[in-house]
């Protein structure tokens, strides 16, 4: 059974999440176990493993420097000078608990692609520590949130004929120390 535990401020900890893809038709898609990816946030830092507990994008708000990785190796970040494509966000009227977390719904629209994201204002993390993250739409979302994490997104991508759904199944509230959040730190 999954723990959750918050603090009414910053939440400094992580989330598990597990991942599903499914055709348009409701077919699964790529893995027929659900893969889970591993999120870690403290103060203006953040990073996020793979399904293998592979290191995939770090974040070091201090000096504003942004990684991917790709099978262990440092991979050219995006530029964020590239113009982005607009995003909408509309707050829906519905609910929905996760985990226990009573979650608000925000839709985005981003070129035909429709996301809902399902966020607690009981998870938060200080938006502005975020500002300059190059991570694509990392920020906007923080903003449209008011600062919560997300708990379930679901994209549904009609050109690629895809859903997909992310959904955290485990939520720890810790302190991480500063050194976790490096390019050789293990997921825990």
């Amino acid at each position: 059974m999954a723990r959750s535990v918050s603090s009414p401020t910053q939440f400094s900890g992580s989330i598990v999440y597990e991942h599903e893809y499914q055709t348009l038709a409701g077919e699964t898609l790529y893995f027929a176990v659900k893969p889970k990816s591993w999120f870690y946030v403290q103060g203006n830092n953040l990073k996020v493993y793979d399904r293998h507990k592979k290191l995939q994008e770090l974040y070091l708000g201090a000096t504003n420097n942004y990684y991917r990785f790709e099978k262990g190796q440092v991979v050219p970040a995006p530029k964020a000078t590239l113009p982005a494509s607009a995003i909408t966000f509309k707050c829906l009227p519905t609910t929905a608990t996760i985990l226990g977390h009573s979650c608000q719904i925000l839709q985005l629209m981003q070129d035909g692609t429709a996301t809902l994201v399902f966020y607690s204002p009981e998870l938060r993390v200080n938006a502005a520590d975020f500002s300059r993250c190059p991570a694509p739409g990392w920020f906007k979302l923080l903003q449209a949130t008011d600062g919560a994490l997300p708990l379930r997104t679901i994209t549904v991508d009609t050109r690629r004929d895809v859903v997909a759904t992310s959904e955290a199944i485990d939520i720890q509230a810790r302190p991480l120390a500063a050194d976790e959040f490096s390019p050789t730190a293990l997921a825990r």
